[in-house]
């Protein structure tokens, strides 16, 4: 399944992540910095005669950190990565792919602990 196919893919770009990338939630206090990979939407639709076209994926890739200069690289070279990608993903065929939401800051700020987490969202045609 793209799901995990995009987790496996996004742990071996050599990150400063590393490994340490998840889907749908983190495990609490894991080492920063990470990424947890959720997946927003989603659809496939049908030529009149009911034949099913490719599927539409839609995620949000966020990468947590303590400082923006972790955040940011990662972001980047993960945009970098996915943006107009084409090609193998695992199990799964990539026919298309855009970033519909650049590096975007959703930093959280509880008192004196400030959590750096940066947003990519991205749609992906596959098979």
């Amino acid at each position: 399944m793209i799901d995990q196919d995009l987790v496996a893919y996004l742990a071996a770009l050599g990150t400063a992540a590393s490994t340490r990338v998840y889907l749908g939630n983190a495990i609490q206090d894991k080492e920063f910095p990470l990424i947890v990979v959720r997946r927003t939407g989603g659809s496939q639709p049908k030529v009149l005669g009911g034949a099913p076209l490719f599927e539409r994926s839609e995620f949000s890739v966020n990468v947590f950190a303590d400082n923006y200069s972790d955040a940011y690289p990662i972001a980047n070279t993960i945009r970098d990565e996915l943006k107009n990608y084409i090609g193998g993903l695992g199990s799964t065929t990539i026919v298309s792919s855009k970033c519909t939401l650049f590096p975007i800051d959703q930093s959280e700020i509880e008192g004196d602990k400030v959590t750096r987490w940066v947003a990519l969202n991205f749609l992906f045609m596959h098979s």
